[in-house]
Formats: structure tokens, C-alpha cells, sequence
């Protein structure tokens, strides 16, 4: 009998491990020191020394407007024409990573390889209020959605330049924003009530394995206003013998070490799944 409801708290213990859930934002983190791919140099201030930036989950807030005379720390990102003719679609999870927000917001991200680049359509519905969340940011990151569903498990955003989060987009010059900075290339953050859409192609992301602006089996991230991370999902491969699997990350050239170390865990999902464990746990123990 004791086997037996042990056995049945693990199970619990399991289920409830399958998808890992975001908890109330931590309070933001004031940066004033570099950060590879976030604050990658400080800025040289005219009067008054730099004070430093809030960020939320290793992301700067409010960045500053763009700055048209500056350039990634590993210059301009280089053209990505005639891409391999491949297709990699990310499609958004059943169940949101932020339930927060209220609602489960569901849709489609492909990106196809030709000879202009990278072309994307994006489908996006079931938003939630733009009034209390949005409006809404969206990029490719650096590290594919673990099986967990943990989005704050991708890092940050594709960067191979290092141009960093300190200005936003110069859409004039977007050989100068981040590859992964979909949002500020093309449109900027979603301000539409409930659905949106849009098409585009990219010259600066690529479809050939290999390439640092390679992006198959990465993660598909949507933010909040402020930053946080509502819902994710990584791009796989499509047709037959694309061998990517079930999280697509089969394929994605993406480390730990491209962006200088083990996955950081940020925000309170850890912490959320640590409560479940130990919650489950000592149920599963009281009825021995």
C-alpha cells in the first residue's frame, strides 16, 4: 500500500515536472557592467558617468532610442542571400509558459530560405490585453525551448555581432540591430488588439547550417511590454528527413557556450517548479 501511494505522488510529482510555468516577475536588476549580447559596451557619456540600465530576466526595460553611429562589436551583420530552399516553421505550445496573462495564445511563425533571403509570415492570435501586457515584443533567441517549455531557458536574443540591447533598432541601418531582434527589423512591437500578422523577408538570418545567423531549432520568444516571456516555441525543420525532433533543436548549431555559459534560468520558473516538487513530495511522504 505505502508502494503504492509513493508511487502515485511520483506520478504526480512527473506530471507536474512536464511543463514548467512562469511565476510573478523578479524585481528588475539595475546593469551598469558589460554584458556580452545585452550590454555588450558602455556607452561614453557626455557629463554625467553611465548609471547603468534596468533589465528583467537578463533584458534592458527601456532601451535607449537608436543611435545611428553605432555598430555591433563585431560589425555589421553580413547579407544572407541565396539561403538553401528549406522551411522551418515554430509554432506556438497549447499551453502558455506565462498563464498569468489569462489568455493562451496560439499561432504560427515560417521562415523559408530563397534566393532574397529569408522569408517569414507570421500568424499570431489570441493576444492578450494589449492595455495590461503589451505591447508585445518578438525575436528569435540564442538556445532552443528545453522539453520543460522553459523560455527563459533560450537566453537571449540571437546576437552573433554582439550589437546588444543598450538602443533599439535602427531600421535604417538594420545590418546594425541584432540578427534575432525580429521586432525591431521589421514593424517593431505588436500594438494590434487580439491578432496579428505580417509578412517579410530577412537579409541578415539564414537557413544553411553553420552559419552564426543560422536559426533552425532556436526558439521563437514572445514578450511583454516589460520584457517578460509569455510563450515560445523552436523552429523545425519541415518535410521528410529533416531530422529535427519533437522540440526541433536537432540541426540548431546553438551551445551553451555561445553566449559565454551554462543556461541561466532566469526569473522565478525554477523556483515555481521547485514549489510543486517539494509540495508533491512531502504529500507523497505524509501518507507513508
Amino acid at each position: 500500500m505505502h508502494n503504492f501511494i509513493f508511487a502515485a505522488g511520483f506520478t504526480a510529482f512527473a506530471s507536474a515536472q512536464s511543463r514548467v510555468v512562469e511565476a510573478p516577475p523578479p524585481p528588475p536588476v539595475l546593469l551598469s557592467t558589460t554584458k556580452s549580447g545585452v550590454l555588450p559596451v558602455i556607452p561614453s557619456a557626455t557629463g554625467t558617468p553611465f548609471a547603468g540600465v534596468d533589465t528583467l530576466q537578463g533584458a534592458i526595460i527601456s532601451p535607449l532610442p537608436p543611435n545611428p553611429s553605432y555598430t555591433p562589436v563585431e560589425g555589421p551583420a553580413p547579407s544572407q542571400t541565396n539561403q538553401p530552399a528549406a522551411t522551418y516553421v515554430a509554432t506556438l505550445p497549447d499551453s502558455m509558459f506565462n498563464p498569468l496573462v489569462g489568455d493562451t495564445v496560439q499561432g504560427t511563425v515560417e521562415a523559408v530560405g530563397t534566393t532574397d533571403g529569408v522569408q517569414f509570415t507570421v500568424n499570431i492570435t489570441n493576444l492578450p490585453n494589449q492595455a495590461a501586457y503589451g505591447p508585445f515584443n518578438w525575436h528569435i533567441h540564442t538556445l532552443p525551448v528545453p522539453d520543460d517549455g522553459n523560455c527563459t531557458a533560450t537566453m537571449g536574443h540571437l546576437d552573433p555581432q554582439n550589437a546588444g540591447e543598450l538602443y533599439m533598432c535602427n531600421t535604417a541601418a538594420p545590418e546594425n540591430c541584432q540578427v534575432g531582434d525580429l521586432a525591431g527589423k521589421h514593424g517593431g512591437k505588436i500594438t494590434t488588439e487580439g491578432n496579428f500578422s505580417t509578412s517579410f523577408a530577412d537579409n541578415f538570418l539564414s537557413t544553411e547550417e553553420g552559419s552564426p545567423a543560422f536559426f533552425g531549432g532556436l526558439a521563437f520568444v514572445l514578450h511583454t511590454g516589460n520584457t517578460t516571456r509569455i510563450t515560445c516555441a523552436n523552429f523545425e525543420a519541415q518535410g521528410a528527413g529533416n531530422g529535427t525532433g519533437g522540440n526541433g533543436t536537432s540541426g540548431s548549431n546553438a551551445t551553451a557556450t555561445s553566449t559565454g555559459g551554462v543556461p541561466e534560468f532566469t526569473g522565478a520558473a525554477g523556483k515555481l517548479t521547485a514549489g510543486v516538487a517539494a509540495i508533491v513530495f512531502g504529500f507523497a511522504v505524509a501518507l507513508l
